[in-house]
């Protein structure tokens, strides 16, 4: 089975029983976001496709949150528990192991741990804000619940990424209001890998600069 193949299957046996604080997780942040709080006012103008100028990126590292068995099932991956309590992700499909070893020879050496790095970029030219924000992890990513939330102004805009991705994802927004504020990655923010492993962003930060 090719990977794209699992990583749809992953995505459609998600609604199943999580046995870890994983999805639980996911659905938190996710709940966060899409709340009538968080909703963009209609002065914004959410353009994704724009690029922010890369200064002054604000980076933290990612940490372990949890497991999501049904996707690790799903993509031929065992959730274990050793002796001390600690769990882990074991591959256990012929593919699974032929992908880890595949992985083993190519991973990074800058990407420290299970979890890597996710990082913010908030930039003002005036009453134009551009924001850009991303990940670096070990693996492929099945799903994640990525919110940007910016403070310090009485809207409160915030914008909202899902869906599956590489290893390595980036993305921006841009929206026009005067004035200085805040952004960060909304705490809660995370991906789920391809071996069921939950990473929450660190919640990088920064004000607007130029």
């Amino acid at each position: 089975m090719e990977i794209g193949d699992r990583e749809q299957i992953a995505l459609s046996t998600m609604k199943g029983k999580i046995m870890t604080f994983g999805l639980k997780a996911i659905r938190v942040g996710m709940a966060a976001a899409l709340s009538g709080t968080l909703v963009l006012s209609g002065a914004l103008a959410a353009q994704a496709d724009d690029q922010a100028p890369a200064t002054e990126t604000v980076s933290v590292a990612m940490v372990l949150s949890g497991f999501d068995s049904v996707v690790a099932e799903a993509n031929g991956y065992q959730i274990v528990t050793d002796s001390d309590g600690q769990q882990r992700s074991v591959a256990v499909s012929p593919e699974a192991i032929r992908f880890e070893k595949s992985l083993a020879m190519s991973r990074t050496t800058w990407v420290e741990g299970p979890c890597g790095n996710s990082w913010i970029n908030a930039v003002s030219r005036g009453n134009s804000k551009f924001i850009s924000t991303g990940f670096v992890v070990p693996r492929p990513v099945i799903a994640k619940n990525w919110t940007v939330q910016v403070w310090g102004w009485s809207g409160m805009p915030s914008y909202w990424w899902g869906g599956a991705s590489g290893s390595s994802w980036s993305s921006s927004w841009s929206f026009s209001m005067s004035g200085d504020g805040f952004a960060n990655v909304l705490p809660g923010s995370n991906v789920v890998m391809n071996n069921g492993t939950v990473c929450a962003s660190g919640s990088p930060g920064e004000n607007f600069h130029s």
